[in-house]
């Protein structure tokens, strides 16, 4: 099925925020990655909060920011079986750790699952809506 596109245009992620704009805060497009795979996602970033998911995982966790560097947790939990989209650290259940770094639309990340800590975290959140 395809997805139709909505009337509202994306976030231009080129075009530089102001500083104080620069805030982890929007709906985000987040590409992340493992050395056991890759795969794509959605998440909300609301005052602290982080909410989102994929077709087969939920995301849910906190964060902080302290000028253009940000840091928090995120648990990523399956709600749908569906062995076409595998967990990219090998389980259905996993605890992250991230810090990183807001610029300008984008946000990049890295980190561990408390789970498998020698197992290498990165993403990259594109700014979708404020």
């Amino acid at each position: 099925m395809r997805h139709q596109a909505h009337s509202q245009p994306a976030a231009n992620p080129d075009k530089p925020l102001a500083p104080e704009a620069a805030l982890l805060q929007g709906l985000y497009k987040v590409e992340f990655e493992t050395p056991r795979g890759k795969a794509l996602g959605v998440i909300n970033a609301d005052n602290g909060k982080l909410r989102g998911g994929s077709s087969a995982f939920a995301y849910i966790g906190t964060y902080t920011q302290n000028g253009q560097s940000f840091a928090g947790s995120v648990s990523s939990v399956r709600h749908t079986p569906d062995s076409s989209h595998p967990s990219v650290f090998g389980f259905d259940e996993v605890m992250i750790n991230f810090n990183g770094t807001v610029k300008g639309g984008f946000a990049i990340c890295e980190g561990t699952a408390t789970e498998f800590p020698s197992l290498a975290f990165k993403a990259v959140l594109t700014r979708v809506a404020d």
